[in-house]
């Protein structure tokens, strides 16, 4: 199948929110709430535009990525990967591997040295894909309450080694 990655339009959005959708559910099942998964509704959310990027078989949209400078003011000078998903139906056949080196590329091609992303603890399948692209934990553990329960995330990190 042939694909391209592009930035996200606001004709996008529709299908992005049901990535969203079907990405959580997959990729969170036994982690978040089941009646929380079941009940997802994104009619009213979009991913802003700046950072958001879709990867497409120029008829559908089969993943979604956004990026940003560090939302946590620790980490300021930071880039930060905030999301990937890829319809559940197309992971393992190497599209996350696509969109997600896109995106970190980016990053570094604005100049960011050092990147971070957000993994559930309980998510050892996105935690072994985060590190075959070479980012790791780095000890640090973060409470997220979602749909009533508390949950640890971890940070994993990236950074271009100095010259």
């Amino acid at each position: 199948m042939n694909t391209l990655i592009r930035e996200m339009t606001t004709e996008d959005i529709e299908q992005v929110r049901q990535v969203y959708i079907l990405g959580w559910q997959n990729a969170f099942r036994g982690i978040v709430p089941q009646p929380y998964l079941d009940t997802m509704n994104l009619d009213d959310w979009a991913p802003p535009l700046n950072g958001a990027y879709v990867l497409t078989d120029e008829k559908n949209i089969l993943g979604t990525s956004s990026i940003a400078p560090a939302r946590d003011s620790a980490f300021d000078g930071w880039g930060e990967i905030i999301s990937i998903f890829i319809l559940p139906h197309l992971i393992g056949q190497g599209y996350g591997h696509q969109l997600f080196t896109f995106v970190k590329d980016k990053l570094l091609e604005q100049h960011y040295t050092n990147l971070y992303l957000k993994v559930f603890e309980d998510n050892h399948r996105a935690r072994k894909f985060y590190e075959k692209h070479d980012f790791s934990w780095n000890g640090e553990r973060l409470t997220l309450n979602v749909g009533g329960k508390d949950l640890i995330e971890l940070r994993y990190q990236y950074s271009i080694a100095a010259p």
